[in-house]
């Protein structure tokens, strides 16, 4: 082989090794600006969850009982408030998202400081005993006595639900978010709100 044909052949070589090595590669959110913004599929991803935990704590933060919390200037005579594991009634695996947003929860109440927040985090084996026993909810005898245990009048309670639509090729699906604050002695609903978003398939 003549010493072109040997350097051509190098050549070829060196770009079918870089074509083939042009595949997937791992990145950061901060290298590729937007990366967290783009929805990858119809499924729910952590902005998705933060966007609808934000507007529901907008909406809390607005409302009457917690002005009317907020006017007790006695530290001690603030009501003790406990964030429940919020629900997962979708076909999604968010379980590990939906347990940092408890935490993102507490930390807004904490700095509102128009309670006491009363933290569940040893009380867990508990927690999943009463899910077993209810189903997966939240039964009101059963959070009662969650509040009487962990010092807590009051709780705030979460599920995630969705409604799927088909039509051909394409789909939508809607998630919603409700949030209430429940008297744990009466069982009265004393907030309530619902946020949503939207992911789809579409075609052009």
């Amino acid at each position: 082989m003549s010493i072109p044909s040997i350097r051509l052949a190098s050549v070829c070589a060196c770009l079918l090794w870089a074509a083939c090595s042009s595949g997937p590669r791992a990145v950061r959110g901060s290298d590729e600006p937007g990366l967290d913004h783009s929805a990858m599929s119809t499924g729910l991803d952590r902005k998705d969850l933060q966007q609808m935990v934000d507007e529901n704590m907008t909406a809390l933060r607005g409302s009457a009982i917690i002005k009317e919390w907020s006017n007790q200037t006695d530290r001690d005579k603030r009501p003790g408030l406990a964030v429940l594991p919020m629900e997962n009634q979708t076909s999604e695996h968010i379980e590990g998202s939906l347990s940092a947003l408890v935490s993102d929860v507490e930390t807004q109440l904490v700095n509102w400081g128009a309670v006491r927040v009363v933290s569940l985090q040893n009380q867990q084996q508990m927690i999943e005993e009463m899910r077993r026993q209810s189903g997966g909810a939240f039964q009101q005898e059963h959070v009662a006595k969650l509040g009487q245990q962990v010092g807590a009048r009051f709780f705030i309670a979460t599920k995630v639900t969705t409604n799927d639509e088909r039509v051909e090729d394409q789909r939508r699906v809607q998630y919603f978010m409700f949030m209430q604050v429940l008297d744990v002695e009466t069982g009265e609903i004393l907030f309530q709100n619902k946020t949503n978003t939207t992911k789809a398939i579409i075609r052009d």
